[in-house]
């Protein structure tokens, strides 16, 4: 009996981490293609050699959500000239890696209604040392999370990378309401765990 318990319960965590895994890419395909369907006609455009004004990219590169998918679709266009230079900056990109991953249905499920930058740590990560951009975001109203400035935070981030080609993820946590929680801590907690996972110079 004691066995069949052990058995069984080693089976469910099993299931359990197979589960999480295929929700996770599951969840990440869903979110993607309503990302991808609000670039579509811009994509249409660019594969049928149509002319496309930089304000029009400008707009939807001001959409966090949106950044990290418009600029891949613009570099495979050869049509970068269009990416405004204002959002190739790291403090950007992380505010995009930090939407996108807030949008995945196993986290926030949308991209937040505000989103401000406040600032940048620099944290050991293996041989060297990495920038985290810590944010503070609002989900928009009637939202599951509430109406709480939460904290959140991109990273890592190194010299050598070019646009929107990092490592980087988003990290946040519902308990870590701004002026409640130490950005310090969650930098650290966020390092520790993505070393662990992905590793660089260790």
């Amino acid at each position: 009996m004691i066995l069949t318990t052990v058995l069984f319960g080693a089976g469910a965590i099993t299931l359990f981490v197979i589960w999480r895994l295929t929700s996770v890419a599951r969840g990440a395909r869903k979110r993607d293609e309503a990302l991808l369907s609000r670039l579509q006609p811009l994509a249409a455009r660019f594969e049928a050699k149509q002319p496309v004004a930089q304000e029009e990219v400008a707009h939807l590169a001001g959409k966090p959500e949106l950044r990290q998918m418009l600029y891949a679709m613009c570099s495979r266009h050869q049509r970068l000239d269009l990416f405004p230079p204002e959002f190739l900056r790291k403090e950007k990109q992380a505010e995009a890696v930090l939407a996108y991953w807030l949008q995945h249905p196993n986290e926030l499920q949308a991209a937040p209604e505000a989103l401000e930058y406040l600032e940048t740590m620099q944290h050991p990560y293996g041989s060297a040392v990495a920038e985290f951009f810590v944010f503070r975001y609002r989900m928009p109203a009637g939202h599951w999370a509430g109406t709480d400035w939460l904290l959140g935070l991109s990273g890592p981030f190194f010299p050598d990378e070019k646009p929107y080609e990092s490592v980087a993820g988003g990290y946040s946590r519902a308990s870590d309401v701004f002026g409640k929680a130490d950005p310090k801590e969650l930098v650290r907690s966020y390092a520790s765990r993505h070393q662990q996972r992905f590793g660089r110079g260790a």
